[in-house]
């Protein structure tokens, strides 16, 4: 990623969470399809470099406006098909209060379906956490490892 000049602002930060085995994208303010687009190339750089990440945490709950287009939404779907080849069953799970950011994020659901991908959209946060600690520990029957910390 590019260094950010002073000033710079910042409405979606991704992360790697504490127990490195998640990212997690925090979203503020008013956030641009073209920064949804690059939050999801950034995502796709580290699952390619990186082999433990098992799920992608998105939080919009401080995002306030959103400026996006359709063709916004074909490049992330793009890109999630490309992060699908490395991590065919990613579970994804979106935090999206807001109308306009849950609709959004809804339809993103549907445009990736056919990747396998375990997915949900919610308006809280709890809800958001307890679904995706339900889901890492039923990954972790199947032979994988467990132990999720979502960075509150």
């Amino acid at each position: 990623m590019p260094p950010l000049r002073e000033g710079a602002r910042m409405p979606l930060i991704t992360e790697t969470t504490k127990d490195c085995q998640g990212i997690l994208q925090l979203g503020s303010g008013r956030i641009t399809g073209e920064e949804l687009v690059q939050a999801s190339h950034n995502v796709l750089l580290l699952f390619q470099n990186t082999q433990n990440f098992k799920y992608e945490f998105v939080d919009l709950s401080n995002a306030t406006d959103l400026q996006f287009a359709e063709e916004h939404l074909a490049q992330i779907a793009a890109q999630d098909r490309v992060i699908a080849t490395f991590r065919p069953n990613a579970i994804v799970v979106v935090v999206a209060p807001r109308e306009e950011f849950y609709q959004l994020a809804k339809r993103w659901e549907s445009e990736v379906q056919e990747l396998g991908w375990r997915t949900q959209v919610t308006r809280k946060r709890s809800h958001a956490l307890a679904w995706l600690h339900q889901h890492l520990a039923s990954a972790s029957a199947g032979g994988e490892e467990e132990g999720v910390e979502a960075n509150e």
